[in-house]
């Protein structure tokens, strides 16, 4: 169990383990605390950490260091504080551990209670929250960091500070209120809600001319400064002051309740599935956050009514709050909405109707559900109105465009959760999609099971529908004749198979395409032809990238297709739900744009893959470019696909040369596999150039999982087609490949052969690395034949080569071979030194084969040492499952170090115990169990350097 700390963040950052402060490191280190505490609890992505730390543009080291200072916080926290999922990281909290919880903890129950006419309660309260802030909200972080969370803090303080003199107004310390307001006024001089309160506490003590003398200098200074009146309330303010209207007195206590009008709300026709957090969160936006305004957000189908009328069942049964559900897909202007209002609340139509529904409202305590606003959002101001005048009045709104208002809180409702790809039966049966699904389908049929057999099928459809409850319980209406298998192969088209809905469900809910064509005929012409345009995207892309492919000037578009929920916003750009990107696809291919715009979607993607394969030939930032590539990477597989489809041969050779580096390094042989062999039969009959780049290229993704016949094969070939003249690169390259495969085969002289004819190639050519990755393959070699001397001469060369043309990639290699060799001699010391640079290496580039290499390597070494080899074989064996995990057998010294050491292993612990611990390590999974043996491996070599 964690040991019990208190973090704070309003003042400096630091933490207590008891009275005992604790050294949370340096800024940056701090930094990454801090927005792991902002964030209490939930996943924060690498990229939110980095820009948290360093601004939009960290620089390439900041991936290392970022792993540095969440391994410092682990070891000053307990490991067990940081959990790390894939790319991201939380902080497990337990409850009060956190200032800035409790400071809104108590700032709603002060909030509470002042509603709740116990004003001096909420003196106490709020009080009690202020005093909680040491200083400003991070305040020993550099400026630059956290700037807009800094912000939103003040801001809550503020809030804080507002309502505690709005209390001490109320209890009748109109003095002790103005202290603290005319302190507080010289540093926030717009802030129309301070003036307000000051204004206020002058009246109440008597100071009636001093209360308008105080509005003149509030009017002057937003005048002068900003260019605008004060606002609606503020100027109210003062005629209510020179009028000495008896509103200005303290309010009465409350000695009676009014009962207020309630329309009751819709009973749903089936139960609520899943929906768990994000329920618990819309609940807490209301009773922590003192929100008066939620609206939930989201694409057409996603469930925002069922959800909002949960919360509205919650918020009814937790506290006496009466509700009011309206339901506005019927209106057909604006002016509308408060006429429906009144008629479901049942508040007599009496002119003007703003007055009449704000006098109904002010003395009720009501959540008032508005649904579908979406084509009535001109009403947004008179909302905001109602707000005002109704001081107990919150709002509950649905729509697929946010309201813009300032008291709103947005809460963009997710789909529902998605099983993990091809994942155990037990993963598929805790999708929130796919139980939904199940339920629906049994609804049509009971004959439908959850089974092995049907998981994966249940999956593909939860998946290509986005999980959009719509899509799911449209998709289950098929399934009353069909199969779920069925189902899932006719899935392409989706659209087409999703058009038998309830018929109680509105009619454009009856079918998918009818849910999207309400959401697109509602935009402006050029967001419809932008929409479509953004069909030849995957799933996400960056703003940059939509003005490459559909010209400059799309960013306001762009954010408008989110604001209606079309799009989603992500932490670097946009993404779009399958369902809207095949709604899309059928509007680009009606408009006889779609040739033109899929073939600059590839001839973009494919410009950014080449630019980043010469920067890795450049050893320019090679951690950045296979950032930028991961980030690419879905669109750059569709523009593969687009190529390969439509004939374009040349590119669709260009995008898989320029990508061959990338695959490796990733591990994702079966897919670079799979699209060079697509390239290699397209090439069949056309250039011979073109099809001899492509066999050069395309061999390691074959040789490198074992396929060596086939890799000799194509090798072989491309020097045919070379011939004698041929590209001096090209044929240096396919030499070295072949020396691969003789070496891989135990014909030591013929590798060695081969491996010198492409050195000299590549030294004529001054590819200096390239020739560092052959010096390098020259010197396992030399080890086979027995020449260790030779080998360190080679390795050296490899080393210095690529120190020298800041090759990250082939300096990770020749590190690691060096680093066998110095075992291989009895030099622990000195390999221990060289595998952590070669690890820190591979990890800044996420070179997953590499990191195998020297985990296991890490293994032999402790076990060398005398280490514990449960320890050992932990390493061992998440080393062994990573390698499996992409394809790639360990080979050469790699292999024969793995042999040994398991056999070591075995002897020592038992093949029985070894058992044990690979099937704990394949329960926590292989991607959670390898990143842990990496940061061991980190660890145990730090430990000793």
């Amino acid at each position: 169990m964690a040991i019990p700390i208190q973090f704070r963040l309003l003042g400096p950052v630091h933490a207590l383990s008891g009275t005992t402060p604790l050294s949370v490191g340096q800024p940056k280190q701090r930094a990454v605390l801090a927005s792991l505490l902002l964030h209490r609890g939930r996943f924060v992505s690498r990229e939110e950490l980095l820009e948290a730390v360093w601004g939009e543009r960290p620089p390439p080291s900041a991936v290392g260091s970022l792993h540095v200072y969440v391994h410092g916080l682990r070891q000053i926290l307990g490991p067990e504080r940081i959990e790390a999922r894939g790319e991201a990281y939380r902080i497990r909290l337990e409850p009060d551990e956190l200032d800035l919880e409790r400071f809104e903890r108590l700032l709603a129950t002060g909030r509470a209670q002042l509603a709740a006419a116990e004003p001096q309660l909420a003196v106490e309260l709020l009080g009690e929250a202020l005093r909680l802030w040491l200083g400003p909200a991070l305040a020993d972080l550099n400026p630059d960091m956290l700037r807009d969370e800094r912000a939103q803090l003040e801001d809550r303080r503020l809030d804080a500070v507002e309502l505690l003199a709005e209390a001490r107004l109320e209890a009748r310390a109109p003095g002790e209120a103005l202290a603290e307001l005319s302190s507080l006024i010289p540093e926030h001089p717009y802030r129309e809600r301070l003036r307000e309160l000051q204004i206020l506490a002058l009246y109440r003590l008597g100071r009636q001319q001093d209360a308008l003398a105080a509005y003149r200098e509030a009017r002057a200074v937003l005048i002068e400064q900003l260019g605008i009146e004060p606002g609606a309330r503020l100027r109210a303010l003062e005629l209510a002051v020179l009028s000495q209207a008896p509103e200005l007195e303290p309010s009465a206590p409350a000695t009676e309740t009014v009962d207020a009008a309630r329309a009751a709300l819709p009973a749903p026709p089936t139960r609520l599935i899943g929906r768990g957090r994000e329920l618990a969160e819309i609940v807490s936006l209301f009773d922590e956050a003192g929100a008066r305004l939620v609206t939930l957000t989201g694409s057409g189908g996603s469930g925002k009514t069922r959800l909002a009328l949960a919360v509205a069942e919650r918020l009814a049964t937790e506290s006496p709050t009466d509700t009011g559900f309206v339901d506005l897909s019927g209106a057909s202007d604006h002016t509308l909405v408060l006429p429906l209002i009144a008629q479901a609340l049942e508040v007599p139509v009496q002119h003007p109707l703003r007055e009449a529904l704000a006098s109904h409202l002010r003395p009720r305590r009501l959540l008032l559900v508005l649904d579908n606003l979406e084509h009535v959002l001109d009403c947004a101001p008179e909302l905001a109105q109602l707000l005002s005048t109704a001081p107990a009045l919150r709002m509950l709104t649905t729509s697929r465009a946010p309201l813009r208002l300032r008291a709103e809180y947005e809460y963009p409702v997710p789909p529902l959760s998605l099983p993990p790809r091809w994942a155990a039966l037990e993963a598929v049966a805790a999708s929130e999609a796919v139980q939904l699904l199940l339920e629906r389908a049994r609804a049509v049929n009971p004959n439908h099971r959850l089974t092995a057999t049907t998981a994966p099928a249940f999956e593909r459809i939860s998946r290509r529908l986005d999980g959009l409850p719509l899509a799911l319980e449209l998709a289950a209406g098929r399934l009353r004749s069909a199969s779920v298998e069925e189902l899932a192969a006719g899935l392409d088209r989706a659209l087409e198979l999703l058009v038998e809905g309830p018929v109680d469900l509105p009619a454009r809910q009856r079918t998918l395409r009818a849910t999207l064509a309400w959401s697109y005929e509602q935009l402006d012409p050029d967001a419809q032809r932008l929409l479509a345009r953004l069909a030849a995207f995957a799933s996400s892309f960056a703003v940059a990238d939509v003005e490459a492919v559909c010209g400059p000037g799309v960013a306001e578009l762009l954010a408008g297709l989110a604001q209606v929920s079309l799009l989603q916003h992500t932490g670097t750009g946009f993404s779009i739900l399958e369902t809207v990107r095949e709604y899309a696809a059928e509007s680009l291919a009606a408009s006889g744009q779609e040739h033109e715009s899929r073939a600059r979607h590839c001839r973009h993607f494919l410009a950014l893959a080449e630019g980043a394969r010469e920067a890795l030939l450049a050893g320019e930032d090679q951690a950045g470019a296979f950032q930028e590539l991961d980030a690419a990477h879905d669109n750059l597989r569709e523009a593969f696909a687009w190529a390969a489809g439509a004939g374009e041969v040349e590119l669709e050779v260009r995008l898989v040369c320029a990508l061959r580096q990338f695959w490796l390094v990733r591990g994702l042989l079966a897919e670079g596999r799979a699209l060079f062999e697509r390239a290699v039969a397209d090439t069949e009959a056309g250039d011979p150039q073109l099809r001899a780049q492509v066999l050069v290229y395309g061999g390691a993704l074959l040789y490198r999982p074992g396929d060596l016949a086939t890799a000799r094969a194509w090798w072989e070939e491309a020097l045919r087609l070379l011939g004698d003249g041929g590209d001096r690169t090209l044929t240096a390259h396919c030499a070295a490949e072949l020396g691969n495969v003789a070496y891989s085969e135990g014909e030591l002289d013929r590798a060695a052969e081969l491996y010198e004819r492409a050195a000299t190639g590549f030294t004529a050519t001054s590819d200096l690395m390239r020739l560092g990755s052959v010096r390098n393959n020259q010197a396992e070699v030399a080890v086979a034949r027995g020449d260790l001397a030779a080998a360190d001469s080679f390795v050296s060369q490899a080393i210095e080569h690529a120190r020298a043309v800041g090759d990250t990639e082939a300096l990770a290699t020749g590190l690691h071979t060096a680093a066998r060799l110095a075992l291989a001699v009895g030099r622990p010391d000195r390999a221990r030194g060289l595998l952590l640079e070669s690890l820190l290496c591979g990890r800044e580039l996420g070179y997953r084969e590499l990191l195998a290499n020297c985990v296991q390597a890490v293994a032999e070494l402790l076990l060398g040492e005398g280490g514990d080899p449960e320890r050992a074989a932990r390493l061992q064996l998440a080393a062994a499952a990573g390698l499996e995990e992409i394809g790639v057998p360990a080979q050469g010294m790699e292999g024969e170090s793995f042999a040994v050491t398991e056999q070591r292993l075995s002897d020592e612990l038992g093949a029985e115990h070894l058992a044990a611990i690979a099937l704990e390590l394949r329960e926590l999974a292989i991607e959670r169990a390898f990143e842990r043996a990496v940061e061991q491996a980190l660890e145990f070599l730090e430990a000793g350097s």
